[in-house]
């Protein structure tokens, strides 16, 4: 979890973009079922999730609210919160 968000490419792994703290009921789909989650927070490149019987590290997965959509890959997983980041550029609305 101590990586979520940072830079790997530079030292230090500063971030670049700052994480705003939401409370945004969505659900998460991949290939074996959707789970319902709560997204915890959200910036441009990705989003901190909690849910149950969420994919492990490196899995695909569609977060969805609403109308809205994005696709992401999880980049940790601690507990039921996972670590998603975004493979476009937009951003689900709030």
């Amino acid at each position: 979890m101590a990586n979520f968000g940072k830079r790997v490419d530079i030292p230090g792994g500063k971030r670049r973009l700052r994480r705003n703290p939401v409370t945004i009921a969505g659900s998460a789909s991949t290939l074996h079922g959707s789970s319902c989650i709560l997204i915890e927070n959200l910036c441009f490149s990705g989003a901190q999730v909690r849910g149950r019987e969420l994919p492990m590290e490196g899995s695909e997965i569609l977060l969805r609210r609403d109308d809205k959509a994005i696709h992401g890959r999880v980049a940790w997983a601690a507990g039921d919160r996972r670590g998603i980041v975004f493979n476009g550029a937009r951003r689900l609305g709030r």
